[in-house]
Order: structure tokens, then sequence, then C-alpha cells
């Protein structure tokens, strides 16, 4: 049985999640790291554009401080999805897209984790967001999870024996590679993939 209450994370990379987009910034710009910003910064010779690349750098660290506040670096580092032992299933999740009526295609995966002790729905729909600012900071390569594929969206929701962290896109691409980072997963867990 799952709990239908979730909480919704948005797994946005770089600024999309932070501020509205300036007319001038590319989809590149969007998508950079904190680290990639404030290298940038250092490397252009236009004092504007560095300044752009300044501020979008504090954006995401602000973001990251105020997201993690409370949660451990290791949580904030590793995420909830790291501790493969706490993993119970992984399955692919289909849906129809925008056709109503046309096939189930994947869209990416839900991966269950047990209770842990003093665990809620809402502290770990917090753990995850703080994952993900921090993901945002420093980058996407560092962590193989699919948490960690920008452009997808996150729902932690309560099940009878634990959490179900569900990570989705409506991106093909976006949703090919929360697939395949999840059965990699579900590799690492020795869990079987399941369709959902």
């Amino acid at each position: 049985m799952v709990v239908q209450k979730t909480v919704r994370i948005a797994l946005c990379a770089g600024l999309a999640c932070v501020a509205p987009a300036c007319a001038s910034q590319s989809s590149a710009f969007m998508h950079m790291t904190a680290t990639e910003h404030e290298a940038a910064a250092h490397s252009v010779s236009d004092p504007a554009l560095a300044a752009q690349h300044e501020e979008a750098a504090q954006r995401l660290h602000n973001q990251e401080a105020a997201l993690c506040y409370g949660i451990s670096d290791a949580d904030r580092e590793r995420g909830p999805l790291a501790n493969t032992s706490e993993v119970t299933s992984v399955q692919i999740v289909r849906d129809r897209g925008l056709f109503p009526k046309g096939p189930l295609v994947p869209v990416g995966v839900a991966v269950d984790l047990r209770a842990e002790s003093g665990m809620t729905e809402q502290w770990l729909g917090r753990v995850v967001a703080c994952h993900v600012a921090h993901v945002a900071v420093v980058g996407h390569d560092r962590y193989p999870g699919p948490l960690e594929v920008p452009d997808a969206q996150a729902n932690v929701s309560s099940t009878g024996v634990g959490f179900r962290v569900t990570i989705t896109s409506r991106d093909s691409d976006v949703a090919k590679s929360l697939v395949t980072r999840g059965e990699q997963l579900a590799l690492a867990s020795s869990v079987p993939v399941s369709s959902y």
C-alpha cells in the first residue's frame, strides 16, 4: 500500500530551480554547476559575464545552504540511495506520456527503501532536496545514481514498510538515463528490476 501524500522535489540543474532565466542566458549557462560558474567567472574577459557567473554560483551555494540546513554531510554528499543495503526494489515507471491512448513508455524509476528508525517522509524529502542542491554545486559526474540526473522530478511517498522515491522525466533522453542508472542501482543492491 502506498500512501497518497507525496513530497515533490525538482531535480533541476543550474539556476532553473533558483531564479527565472535571464533572456540572455543560454540553456548551457542554466545547466552549469556552481563549480563550473566559478571557473567560468575566472576565465572570461567580459566583466559583466563574469559577474553573471559569480551571481549564478552564489545562488546555487545559497540554495544548497538553505536546503541542507540540519542535514549531515554524509546525507548531503551521498544522498538517500547511496546505502544500497536499504534499497528493497527498483521499478521502471511507465506512462503514456502526451498521448492518452499511446503505448506505455519508460519515464523513470521508483526506488523503494526500508524505513529507518525515526525517518519520516518529510525528512527523506529534505534529504533528497539537499542532495540534489549539493549535486548542482559540485557536479553530476561525481554521483552515479538516478537522483543525480538533471532535469528530472522526484516524489517521495510512504509505503507500508518504508518509502518510495520516484524519479521521472517527460524528456525521453532523461528518462533513458534514469532507467539506466536505476538498473545499475538495482544491480549494486542485488534486487531485481520490475515494471511499475
